[in-house]
């Protein structure tokens, strides 16, 4: 099955304003190369529940966590002065990217496949977090939950 992609946007259930639209980022939160932290887990299906209702529930879980966690949905930037910063502007909070995949393969092992974006750099401007859900081996279901957070631009 091809790749499904779908945009998450915050709720407003909790009804909570941003406090700022940048988040200055400290030397510590820049030290070192620019990396993505990967995240892989894995999960046997439930036994209440289709794939489908499964992929809307973590959704709607995301959705949330963006509401009140607001940094996730920003994007890394710098200013003319190469001041980092998590921007959370209009501009800047494009949507986390949420993608499903389903697989009729056998899960093999841990690879790089299962992650929602290949390779270690990413351009600037790009989302700080990515989250991909992978169903594979259709006959004994496991759910692969892969999230990846950016820390930084190069």
């Amino acid at each position: 099955m091809p790749l499904e992609t779908a945009t998450i946007y915050p709720t407003n259930k909790h009804n909570r304003p941003f406090s700022s639209s940048k988040i200055p980022l400290h030397g510590f939160d820049l030290f070192g190369a620019p990396i993505q932290i990967l995240n892989h887990r894995f999960f046997h299906a439930p036994t209440n529940g289709s794939f489908p209702e499964v992929i809307d529930k973590l959704k709607s879980s995301l959705a949330e966590a963006l509401e009140l966690y607001p940094p996730v949905q920003g994007t890394v930037q710098s200013d003319e002065e190469y001041v980092y910063c998590i921007a959370m502007d209009e501009v800047n909070r494009p949507g986390t990217p949420f993608i499903v995949e389903t697989k009729d393969t056998p899960y093999t092992g841990d690879s790089e496949e299962l992650s929602p974006r290949a390779g270690l750099l990413l351009p600037p401007g790009s989302t700080t977090l990515t989250v991909k859900v992978t169903q594979v081996n259709k006959k004994r279901i496991i759910y692969i939950l892969s999230d990846d957070i950016f820390i930084r631009t190069s």
